[in-house]
């Protein structure tokens, strides 16, 4: 789903599943009769639809008939984008979810994750009201296996981050039209980080020491982050560690130091610049506030990481 919003009132079961093929990935959703309600035939199925892209992930409420969906190994394509889905519950009745041999049954205010690489079924009842976010593995990082490692087991939500995950969930479905430019950015950050705190929860002294150092690195850097001078060498000496230690710790994540934050300055720069708020600001003096100082390596960055140019973002709001 590339941008903007999607609603549809009382869908049929063919507008439910090109919706929820075009948010995510490619699946079938079909309306057997057993799913419908007693006396009840598929026919007569109606849905409501709503979605739209919050920063970095594509959110979808559907409230209504009872449908079976499924991502058939068949569907699956080399092409497709590797995403995660997340959904909660909040039907009365429990849903039916399967993945990869585990089996569970969500009740209302469980979260159930599913891997969209892999095939899946996922069965709703009547009066069905489920959030669904698409998200991609990549913006997970390395918590990206974790998160997957849950598929089609159920995580209730009602105390702790998940509880918090939930709530959050719940307004942004209701006010899915209302977020847009800076607002859209700035829920769609905070959504990834309660995913990751919702879902990455580790036991006490099971962490691995090495995943510690980086996300210690990690909240180092973003404290500092307006910091011209932050480089490698800085945050290792910071860390008392060497310079090829820290690429190393690095490597293991799948983004190199360098590129992880230049990608965290750009985001700001690009959220800055969709903000009106910031229009007394020149480019550069945004550039500025988050550590980037040379004008046209600003240029370069930002049509490499998003196509587009200081200028062409603020006429985009």
């Amino acid at each position: 789903m590339s941008g903007g919003a999607l609603h549809v009132h009382q869908a049929t079961v063919g507008e439910l599943q090109t919706a929820a093929s075009t948010v995510l990935a490619p699946l079938a959703v079909t309306a057997p009769r057993a799913l419908t309600g007693t006396g009840v035939e598929a026919g007569a199925f109606r849905a409501d639809i709503d979605a739209a892209v919050v920063g970095r992930a594509a959110v979808a409420r559907i409230r209504g008939s009872g449908h079976l969906v499924r991502r058939s190994a068949r569907a699956i394509s080399s092409t497709d984008p590797e995403l995660l889905k997340i959904t909660l519950h909040r039907s009365p009745e429990p849903a039916a979810a399967d993945q990869g041999g585990t089996q569970s049954r969500a009740h209302s205010g469980d979260f159930v994750v599913f891997d969209m690489t892999r095939p899946y079924r996922l069965a709703v009842a009547d009066d069905c009201d489920v959030m669904a976010v698409g998200i991609s593995r990549t913006e997970l990082g390395r918590h990206a296996d974790t998160v997957a490692s849950r598929a089609a087991r159920r995580l209730p939500a009602d105390t702790g981050a998940q509880a918090v995950l939930a709530a959050f969930l719940q307004g942004l479905g209701s006010h899915l039209d209302e977020l847009a430019g800076p607002a859209q950015a700035h829920a769609g950050d905070a959504l990834v980080s309660l995913l990751l705190a919702a879902f990455t929860e580790t036991e006490p002294g099971r962490m691995d020491t090495a995943t510690e150092l980086v996300d210690r690195i990690r909240v180092y850097v973003l404290a500092n982050i307006c910091d011209p001078s932050l480089c490698v060498d800085s945050v290792a000496a910071a860390h008392g560690i060497s310079a090829r230690q820290l690429h190393r710790l690095f490597h293991r994540t799948g983004i190199p130091f360098a590129a992880w934050l230049r990608g965290e300055r750009l985001a700001r720069i690009r959220r800055d610049l969709l903000d009106p708020a910031q229009d007394g600001r020149t480019t550069a003096a945004v550039a500025a506030r988050w550590g980037l100082h040379d004008p046209r390596h600003l240029a370069r960055a930002l049509k490499s990481q998003y196509g587009t140019t200081a200028r062409d973002l603020r006429r985009e709001r």
